[in-house]
């Protein structure tokens, strides 16, 4: 199990809600950075090739990519 709470399109109580309906949306629901920072956080999130099927066939390209923060 990757301990990680699943977001579905509908929450209950140890789900989150407002999913797609696809296998490989993020399972993250926020990101703390600066105002001016590109990608915004909802394009970063959001940027992905929707798939159906198993998620254990996809790769790593087929999920959202999240630029690594610089710290100043």
């Amino acid at each position: 199990m990757w301990r990680v709470r699943d977001v579905e399109a509908s929450n209950s109580q140890w789900k989150l809600g407002g999913a797609p309906a696809n296998v490989n949306h993020t399972r993250i629901i926020d990101l703390v950075q600066a105002a001016d920072v590109t990608p915004t956080q909802e394009e970063a999130l959001s940027n992905y090739p929707a798939a159906t099927g198993d998620i254990d066939q996809l790769t790593p390209d087929d999920f959202a990519i999240i630029p690594w923060l610089k710290a100043q």
